[in-house]
């Protein structure tokens, strides 16, 4: 695929996860509107930061569509060989500086998927949020714990505008987030006997892997690619199935009750009873 295919590509993917995922976010808000629950609320700030981050990286690629449009017509109108003698990143970095001393901090962020990766890493912050509040007890010692890491990690991403550092930075934040996720929810899923509530554990779990493969293909197109690659729809859709996953593993809809083999009564009866730790 050329580098125009991959931005089309790029962009149509963005878009239709975009969408999706404020499917998820109606979907969980409504079901905090009726539990008022903390650790749902958790969720949906994860689920709200991640969807800002497919969108504002959504419109960075349209950006560079626009730009690879203009050095397309150049080259036709005025014969102009040397667009296609330079390695097409050098554009992304002239059009990214000059927008930033021109535009101003944010809209610099934006171009350069800070903004984006930004983002991606606050909803990390209310996902180790809501694992503390869901699994552990004693939530002020662990969340002091990671924000000694994460403090630290989020302001260098943030103030970088360098797309092979913010992957590097975020990856960090991604595991630190995850590992422990994983191994409460695993752990959580050997202990209970019920069989709704050890898959629900088991799909927390599959979040936290879809998680990491988030930041590592993340990691990877901005340390390998470092263009505009196949890696980077591919990443923010492994943060859309682990936006899916950890709500139905927390949530336990009725259809998964079901779909697991919970007969009808001990539906209502589990929906009487809280999962978690409140």
């Amino acid at each position: 695929m050329s580098t125009l295919d991959i931005l089309i590509f790029t962009l149509n993917c963005e878009i239709l996860i975009t969408i999706l995922m404020i499917v998820v976010i109606a979907t969980i808000l409504w079901r905090f509107a009726k539990k008022r629950s903390a650790a749902l609320l958790y969720l949906a700030l994860f689920f709200i930061l991640f969807t800002l981050g497919v969108y504002f990286a959504y419109e960075s690629h349209r950006y560079q569509l626009s730009m690879y449009i203009i050095i397309i017509q150049d080259y036709m109108l005025n014969g102009i060989f040397m667009f296609f003698n330079v390695h097409p990143s050098l554009y992304a970095t002239i059009a990214n500086s000059l927008t930033t001393a021109l535009g101003g901090y944010l809209i610099g962020s934006i171009l350069t998927l800070t903004f984006s990766v930004t983002l991606a890493e606050l909803g990390c912050l209310f996902l180790f949020a809501f694992t503390l509040k869901a699994f552990l007890e004693r939530k002020r010692k662990w969340m002091l714990v990671y924000s000694l890491i994460f403090v630290p990690t989020f302001i260098l991403t943030l103030t970088s505008l360098n797309r092979t550092s913010d992957s590097m930075l975020a990856l960090i934040i991604g595991l630190i987030t995850c590992i422990p996720l994983a191994y409460l929810s695993i752990k959580a899923s050997g202990l209970t006997k019920k069989k709704a509530f050890r898959y629900g554990f088991l799909m927390i779990a599959a979040t936290t892997v879809f998680l990491i493969l988030f930041f590592a293909f993340n990691f990877v197109e901005g340390v390998v690619a470092r263009e505009a690659s196949i890696f980077m729809p591919i990443a923010w859709t492994m943060g859309l199935l682990a936006s899916i996953t950890a709500y139905i593993g927390y949530v336990l809809p009725n259809w998964f009750r079901r779909l697991v083999g919970e007969k009808p009564e001990e539906i209502n009866q589990a929906e009487k009873s809280p999962k978690f730790k409140k």
